[in-house]
């Protein structure tokens, strides 16, 4: 689909960027490498696991939003960032992408909806959970923890799920999972041998008993590859998504997130703990750093070229910059409210959407 341009033609849409929110403040205790590598590192973790029917469904502990943002470009070239609105929620909304130009996929933790705008994105002046109407509901056995949502091509879309530790290569449109990419046990160990009959939702292999904490899966340009980025090693590998094949690209980026393609077919992450953007050659080795401060960058997302978007967690902010000249483009911090109560009603603060900023989407149009 075209770029649309404004009225007076001054400017172009480029896409929408979305950013989910939590209602879990970011623990900084808990989110140095050192404190993760000492929480996984026992080498006996994965033997001694409870029976899986031992296992109880995972608590309901968060709630969650999702805000979006609209990217123009102006004919001087300056790029414009608009807030389009959001969307509260009494459950964490993990992950959320755009397709189709009307409809939105909520990837919850357990679930999938398929929603749909009341008219195209690139010509609503706001999104809003009214505005809204949910098409479809997707669940699996295996469909826990989900983290990200990744567009492959028709109805088809990647799931990254930190309970089956696995890529989810999921029909929309059958409703059917086609294929599902566990990490392989020969890297990063084994603990449970999953069947069709294992439900993950009622059983949840949580955080220690998972093998390595999958936490994003997206697709390159011709859709014959799936990056993948763990927590508990700091792994990036590559699926091959034409013969299930598994490549570990690189080791040691502990509690990273958010493993992408660039436009120009870079891997790209977010070192969460390091607070920086990292580019990786072909032979796994840093190319190039961004650094951002950030005490735990839980997300970053290429917007156009050399603009990205960061999500920092413990600042509870978003930032775009332009990343060769390091030019801030836009910054946004949003309010915290401290909660006893781990799981506060979303609408109970009117302009608040979380304490803390979590995985970013960027569809162009």
């Amino acid at each position: 689909m075209a770029a649309p341009a404004n009225r007076a033609g001054q400017s172009r849409i480029l896409g929408v960027l979305a950013l989910t929110h939590s209602s879990r403040e970011t623990n900084l205790d808990r989110c140095s490498a050192a404190f993760l590598e000492q929480r996984f590192g026992d080498p006996e973790r994965l033997e001694r696991l409870p029976p899986f029917d031992s296992l109880q469904p995972a608590e309901t502990l968060y709630s969650g939003s999702v805000s979006f943002y609209r990217v123009a470009l102006y004919a001087a070239g300056r790029h414009r960032f608009e807030s389009i609105g959001d969307i509260k929620d009494r459950e964490k909304i993990q992950h959320v992408v755009l397709r189709d130009g009307d409809e939105m996929l909520i990837g919850y933790e357990h679930r999938v909806e398929c929603w749909r705008l009341r008219r195209p994105v690139h010509v609503l002046s706001r999104i809003t959970r009214s505005g809204c109407s949910i098409r479809a509901r997707f669940e699996h056995p295996h469909l826990a923890g989900l983290h990200t949502v990744a567009p492959l091509s028709d109805d088809r879309v990647l799931l990254s799920c930190a309970g089956s530790d696995s890529v989810l290569v999921f029909d929309l449109g059958r409703s059917v999972i086609e294929r599902s990419l566990r990490m392989p046990a020969s890297l990063y160990g084994h603990n449970y041998t999953l069947t069709p009959e294992m439900d993950l939702r009622r059983h949840y292999i949580h955080d220690g008993c998972q093998t390595t904490h999958l936490n994003a899966a997206s697709v390159d340009r011709e859709g014959r590859r799936a990056v993948v980025s763990t927590l508990i090693q700091g792994a990036i590998g590559l699926f091959d998504l034409r013969t299930g094949d598994y490549e570990e690209v690189a080791r040691g980026f502990v509690g990273c997130h958010g493993a992408r393609f660039s436009d120009r077919d870079e891997i790209y992450l977010a070192d969460s703990p390091r607070g920086c953007l990292v580019f990786l050659g072909p032979d796994g080795r840093v190319t190039r750093r961004f650094e951002t401060g950030s005490l735990w960058l839980h997300d970053v997302q290429q917007i156009h070229k050399s603009i990205y978007a960061f999500a920092l967690a413990d600042a509870n902010e978003l930032r775009i910059y332009h990343i060769d000249s390091g030019t801030l483009l836009m910054r946004r911090r949003f309010s915290v409210i401290p909660f006893e109560d781990s799981a506060p009603a979303p609408d109970g603060a009117p302009d608040w959407l979380g304490n803390s900023t979590q995985a970013l989407s960027y569809t162009t149009l």
